[in-house]
């Protein structure tokens, strides 16, 4: 299978926390076939060519992990999680490295953090959740749908995860077909925004 690459622009983020984050569920491996994939110097960083994977055999429909080290974003960038409508959250942790699958092994449910109040680049109250939608063998690469959570992207990329109905470019959900969508887990916002477009209430 051919690895997706993002091919970010800017610096890598920095890691401020405790590595790793989630070592029950989650381990962090560095990926050559992202570092062979990339067609960008800047990607090349080791930190561009982690991938988090699973660290050991997981069911269907488990919870992989529980994350309550998010601050919201100040704008959305390659690595923030899209949580409502308007807003992102940093991740602050290892779920950084699931990368995206057109067939993906896990979602990440937004609807459990709370709305944020206390200000841009805070914590958020709440927690992120990671869920498996398949059985994940250990050392599986693990990657949810990007326009689950995000409506547009602020960096799209050519897509080569592989899948049989890959993308193409995935550009977040505003710009995919409301039907393709409907293969897919997605979140409130994500849900709303689509039914919306549709004139659905």
């Amino acid at each position: 299978m051919t690895v997706t690459q993002i091919a970010p622009t800017g610096e890598p983020v920095k890691q401020t926390w405790n590595q790793p984050s989630h070592p029950e569920s989650i381990a962090i491996r560095s990926s050559p076939a992202l570092a062979s994939n990339s067609d960008s110097t800047d990607s090349t960083s080791p930190s561009f060519n982690l991938t988090a994977v699973a660290a050991k055999d997981t069911p269907a429909n488990t919870l992989l992990a529980k994350n309550t080290s998010t601050t919201l974003a100040t704008a959305k960038d390659y690595s923030t999680v899209q949580i409502s409508r308007s807003e992102h959250i940093r991740l602050n942790s290892d779920l950084l490295y699931c990368n995206h699958s057109c067939d993906p092994n896990v979602r990440f449910v937004t609807s459990t953090l709370a709305s944020p109040e206390a200000g841009l680049e805070k914590p958020v109250s709440g927690a992120i959740e990671v869920w498996s939608t398949r059985d994940i063998p250990a050392g599986e690469e693990l990657r949810f749908f990007y326009p689950s959570t995000e409506w547009e992207m602020a960096q799209p990329f050519q897509c080569s995860c592989g899948a049989e109905k890959c993308l193409g470019v995935v550009d977040g959900a505003k710009k995919v077909d409301t039907e393709v969508l409907r293969r897919y887990w997605l979140s409130a916002h994500i849900e709303s925004l689509v039914n919306e477009r549709e004139g659905v209430n």
